[in-house]
């Protein structure tokens, strides 16, 4: 378990999503709101290109390369209207709107799709019978914010011949119920993954602080609880409970702490805004304390953070003795547990192993000389201008809208070029909005029930929209996936990597990468021939053309089905120039190939 800011960083997606000997077959993930470009994080992280420097990582070439191998193998859910409009308009987001599911509860337009969790199957190199899935439980959405969150890993064998684990029976419900918002391929290996979750014996925590096999996955879905052994509020409620939670209501507070006795700890870890009279009352005991997180760090100029961890640390609840750590999405709200899809995973701690003082000390990170925490500040009273937390009328708006159907078609028109036309469930408006395409934002339309975008290039077509709308002085911008007939996806995405691998240069660097077995060591040696032809001022592509023959070779003698994926780019760019002296050497290579594979198969 980890606890800190800055939790999706490359720590967490490149050495908890990859695990190393293993290659990821699909990861399923849940997360509340979205930034697209957090999102690229992904297809390089499951990947598996290695420790690699940020410039790298950055590089067009790059992440269109790590799309280009990742996106079939995951699927992302989010709430609708969660995504965030993009600062800067990248063309890789269209390559990725196939992996993303928008999920909403028609029936509640104000409850929230809100868990946040990784599902990965993955195979071992060497033994591709050893497979294995792994369960990332955290706090934090997709996003690029520095506030405090929780993460938890779980990892698991598969074994086939064992069925079924009814510890793993809520979560793989949860799984099919998520299923249902997907489509195609990816629908039906969610639901092979769901199945996958009950033949796996148990999970092994990534910390040896809690007990093996102890631990309860407490999926709530559009307010149902899909474990029945571990009820709400019942299980939560104990003798001595510590709540962290950014968001909390007086309701919940008093419910979990309804069990708490004259000689049981109370404490509370939240935002300021919300530390009410009523909610600070159930704490204003010579057993309980309420924090928050300093001004010193919510204020600062440079990583303002704020608390974002939802955690519940619960000792002797009803019937059992034992500690337990809860963490994952919840917050300490009736909508958390009574309306929003939710995800938590219990722990129980060994006995002796952080106990309610221990575990309090360690997440406030008191320093044991001076009695205090650097991050923390315990407040005497409560927020006398707390008032009620609830959504503006544009928000209630958009959201009520958004829980309607949206259906748009693309038809290409005469200039060689494209109009979308966009059909609109709006039916009174109470708010004026407005639309445009993702990859087009100054193509604005006044939101109606019948829109028309025209004149769109091919490269920018997407099922990706933006909706904005104002009041007063409050503004949303969100993005939206709209079903959209007629793209046509695979000239789409032609398009757009013809308009990233649009030089010799990159064409070369391109296909080498491509091809290559060692990212890292592939790297160091292009950095050592741009070098070379600075020094000599070499302007030809020779030095490509013989490495990357090379690679060809190996391929062709080792794994030629690997050729298909350069065959595939060769298609992409066989009428651009620069491909042409390549083409004519791929056809020379291509002659040897059946004198290769008389090599290989001897």
């Amino acid at each position: 378990m980890a606890a800190k800011g800055q939790m999706l960083s490359d720590h967490l997606y490149g050495d908890l999503l990859a695990s190393p000997g293993y290659d990821v077959e699909f990861a399923v993930g849940t997360t509340y709101s979205l930034d697209l470009k957090a999102l690229l994080i992904v297809p390089y992280s499951l990947g598996a290109f290695g420790d690699l420097s940020s410039s790298i990582k950055k590089s067009p070439l790059f992440l269109l390369e790590s799309i280009r191998r990742s996106s079939k193998n995951f699927a992302l859910f989010c709430h609708r209207g969660g995504i965030h409009a993009p600062k800067e308009l990248q063309s890789f987001y269209s390559l990725l709107e196939e992996s993303i599911f928008e999920v909403v509860n028609k029936e509640s337009p104000l409850s929230n799709f809100h868990p946040k969790m990784w599902l990965i199957k993955e195979i071992n190199h060497e033994n591709k019978d050893d497979k294995q899935l792994k369960v990332i439980i955290l706090s934090k959405n997709m996003d690029f914010d520095n506030n405090i969150d929780v993460v938890v890993s779980l990892t698991g064998k598969i074994n086939l011949n064992k069925r079924t684990n009814h510890r793993h029976t809520s979560l793989s419900e949860f799984l099919m119920l998520l299923s249902g918002y997907a489509k195609g391929e990816k629908k039906h290996r969610i639901e092979e993954l769901a199945d996958d979750l009950l033949h796996v014996s148990s999970f092994e925590v990534d910390e040896s602080r809690f007990e093996s096999g102890e631990y309860e996955f407490v999926p709530f879905f559009q307010g149902k609880n899909l474990n029945e052994r571990v009820v709400y509020p019942d299980s939560f409620q104990g003798q001595s409970v510590m709540i962290i939670s950014p968001f909390v209501d007086e309701e919940t507070v008093s419910e979990i702490n309804k069990r708490v006795g004259k000689n049981g700890r109370n404490v509370l870890v939240t935002r300021y805004g919300y530390v009410s009279p009523n909610i600070f009352s159930h704490y204003n005991r010579d057993n309980g304390a309420v924090y928050v997180v300093n001004d010193q760090m919510i204020n600062n100029e440079y990583v303002p953070i704020d608390i974002h961890a939802k955690t519940y640390f619960v000792s002797g609840p009803k019937n059992d003795n034992g500690h337990f750590l809860y963490l994952g999405s919840a917050n300490a709200t009736f909508s958390a547990f009574h309306k929003n899809t939710e995800l938590l995973i219990r722990l129980k701690l060994k006995n002796g192993q952080l106990l309610f003082d221990s575990f309090e000390k360690e997440f406030l990170q008191i320093d044991e000389q001076k009695g205090e925490s650097l991050v923390y500040e315990r407040i005497k009273a409560a927020n006398e201008k707390t008032g009620l937390h609830e959504y503006s009328p544009l928000e209630q708006y958009i959201r009520k809208l958004l829980c309607s159907n949206f259906k748009a078609v693309v038809i290409p028109n005469e200039q060689g070029k494209y109009d979308i036309q966009i059909k609109t469930p709006l039916k009174k408006e109470s708010f004026p909005l407005t639309i445009s395409p993702l990859q087009m934002p100054t193509f604005v339309e006044h939101l109606d029930k019948d829109v028309v975008f025209r004149n769109l290039p091919l490269s920018k077509l997407s099922e990706f929209y933006i909706i904005s709308g104002g009041q007063g002085d409050g503004r949303i911008e969100e993005v939206i996936k709209i079903p959209t007939k007629g793209i046509p996806e695979k000239e789409r995405d032609d398009e757009i990597f013809r308009s990233i691998v649009d030089s010799p240069d990159k064409f070369y660097n391109y296909v080498s990468f491509m091809l290559c077995d060692d990212p890292e060591e592939y790297f160091f040696e292009m950095e050592q021939l741009a070098k070379h032809l600075k020094e000599t001022d070499n302007k030809t592509t020779s030095p490509m053309t013989g490495r990357i023959y090379e690679q060809m070779l190996k391929i062709a003698a080792n794994n030629p089905e690997q050729l298909s994926n350069l065959e595939d780019v060769l298609r992409i760019v066989k009428d651009r120039d620069f491909a042409k002296e390549f083409m004519t050497l791929y056809e020379q290579f291509q002659s040897i190939i059946p004198k290769l594979k008389k090599l290989h198969d001897k």
